[in-house]
């Protein structure tokens, strides 16, 4: 798949382990859902949960071991965030750029990039809104 704002390809990734049944060294269900709460009272946010899950206790992946998504599980006990994670580590790449044009008003390439980051995070806006993760009357401005 190609690139959002350019004619090149996409990074390429690496590919999960298949799991056809569970594996023997994994813990118990409830094990696992404990440490994923005991991370997000930590302040982690779902992706650094995952990579310590699967660093530190080898849990290939949240979802194929307990057929469940992150987001769900902490809904489930009531820890849910405002605002997604994509889009909140839009908003605070934007007001990185955004505090180093105000040092640096002749960096053309950063006023650009400002510009793709703002488009990004007002696809993302919109696709959220449609979709019910944001409010519809939840605003940018409020956000930055």
């Amino acid at each position: 798949m190609a690139r959002m704002h350019t004619r090149k390809r996409g990074k390429s990734g690496s590919t999960r382990m298949a799991l056809i049944e569970r594996p023997s060294w994994i813990q118990s269900d409830d094990e696992i859902k404990e440490e994923i709460l005991k991370f997000k009272k930590e302040g982690l946010s779902n992706s650094m949960i995952g990579i310590k899950l699967r660093d530190q206790y080898t849990v290939p992946g949240v979802r194929p071991v307990l057929h469940q998504k992150m987001a769900k599980i902490l809904e489930e006990n009531g820890i849910k965030d405002d605002i997604p994670e994509d889009l909140a580590f839009l908003l605070k790449r934007y007001k990185n750029v955004s505090k180093h044009l105000l040092l640096n008003s002749k960096d053309i390439s950063n006023k650009r990039g400002s510009q793709l980051i703002m488009s990004k995070i007002l696809r993302l806006m919109r696709y959220y809104k449609r979709t019910g993760r944001l409010s519809a009357d939840w605003s940018l401005k409020r956000a930055l």
